[in-house]
């Protein structure tokens, strides 16, 4: 907002200082003009800076800026060009700054206080165009709307890049960083509409670890979030950038295995088991990680995100039936 305001007070300041000279105005009036065009943006920056409301006194500012816009179109007795210029300029900013309602205001305080300005004046106008008010407004024509485009851009691109990482974040486990249930049935959804257009096999993997309450009752919920942590970490490890680890729930994950058989899956399985129970979290020396995993392939007649899940479920219920530390795949 301060190098706009700067942008733009600087090149309104000839043109309106070429009307002025034209119309032979006090000298008065053009110090006042140098005021705000060269002050007036250091003010402005100074008020919404030390503000406990920045964007509150950033929107005054904007109302003032266009109040003195009113001001200085009433003291070139409403020239046309320079006056066209500026007010266009100076509402389509506040629109874009603060919307209609910051427009409505600006609009309102401009024509207020360039109706009073005027009246002052004796509604005087001049609507010749002098080629050197014509020469002096062009800058502010192609350097501001220029300027302005790039800054748009810029917001834009910084608007897009903060969507995206907003979505993302959105998208996962806050703890774990891994995907959460949301995103994993958005894949799965994908990935069921795929196996209908397409000949392959997929399998989905349901894990669960074994014992976690003990581990919360005995050694608090702090180390029960670093085996979930370490956990998420091996499920990285033992899969591929095409495969989607998530966490479900508590202390049960899931994984999408797209274009892989149940065999393979359980190959996958296998390396987790065998990672898990290496893992070493402190305080828990004596607590061996084991985990029970089901493995459900898809078939033709699932349909929703809830029946692949639910046999995966199924599958693995199966594998705690059978005691810890099981595989089962179906």
């Amino acid at each position: 907002m301060f190098l706009m305001r700067v942008l733009g007070t600087f090149l309104c300041f000839f043109p309106i200082l070429s009307v002025l000279l034209e119309l032979q105005r006090p000298l008065w009036l053009m110090l006042m003009l140098a005021a705000n065009a060269f002050i007036w943006p250091a003010i402005a920056f100074l008020r919404a800076r030390n503000a406990a409301t920045p964007l509150t006194h950033e929107h005054h500012n904007l109302v003032i800026d266009a109040a003195a816009g009113g001001f200085w179109i009433a003291m070139m007795a409403v020239n046309p060009l320079p006056s066209v210029v500026i007010a266009t300029i100076l509402l389509s900013d506040r629109l874009a700054a603060g919307g209609y309602e910051l427009l409505r205001k600006a609009g309102m305080v401009m024509l207020g206080t360039f109706a009073a300005a005027w009246l002052a004046e004796g509604l005087s106008v001049d609507i010749t165009v002098t080629q050197r008010t014509l020469f002096a407004t062009l800058p502010l024509i192609a350097i501001y709307t220029l300027a302005l485009s790039v800054l748009t851009n810029g917001i834009a691109v910084k608007l897009k890049v903060k969507s995206r990482e907003l979505e993302r974040i959105a998208m996962m486990d806050p703890l774990l960083d891994i995907a959460n249930r949301r995103l994993l049935e958005k894949r799965i959804l994908s990935e069921l509409n795929h196996l209908h257009d397409a000949a392959r096999r997929s399998s989905l993997m349901f894990i669960d670890i074994d014992n976690f309450k003990e581990v919360n009752d005995r050694f608090g919920h702090e180390a029960g979030d670093a085996l979930l942590v370490k956990v998420s970490h091996i499920l990285h490890a033992a899969t591929r950038k095409s495969d989607t680890p998530a966490r479900l729930g508590g202390d049960e994950f899931v994984i999408l295995l797209p274009d892989t058989t149940p065999q393979e899956a359980l190959e996958v399985a296998k390396r987790i088991v065998d990672a898990a129970s290496t893992l070493n979290v402190a305080p828990m020396k004596t607590f061996r990680c084991t985990l029970s995993i089901g493995i459900a392939e898809a078939t033709p007649g699932m349909r929703t995100v809830t029946d692949w899940l639910k046999a995966a479920d199924d599958a693995l219920y199966k594998a705690k039936r059978r005691g810890k530390n099981q595989i089962y795949a179906r």
